[in-house]
């Protein structure tokens, strides 16, 4: 956290990720959480549906794959 952002760097790579407060809290959640219970906490913490919380998770895990800051197994 930075000035209260996320931030994920990746040194070798020399990048760097800026993450808003909804990415942050799923950044931190990955690996202690299932898809489902992090979007349960969207929904308490901001005012999102539940499905969109759903699809909020599932992008962002998508988008981070995509550029080679996940990897899932």
């Amino acid at each position: 956290m930075i000035d209260g952002e996320g931030v994920v760097v990746d040194l070798p790579r020399r990048r760097m990720l800026g993450l808003n407060p909804t990415a942050s809290l799923i950044w931190q959640r990955i690996g202690t959480a299932t898809e489902d219970e992090i979007a349960h906490e969207l929904t308490q913490r901001f005012d999102v549906a539940p499905a969109q919380a759903r699809e909020d998770v599932l992008g962002f895990l998508a988008e981070i794959e995509a550029r080679g800051f996940l990897r899932r197994d």
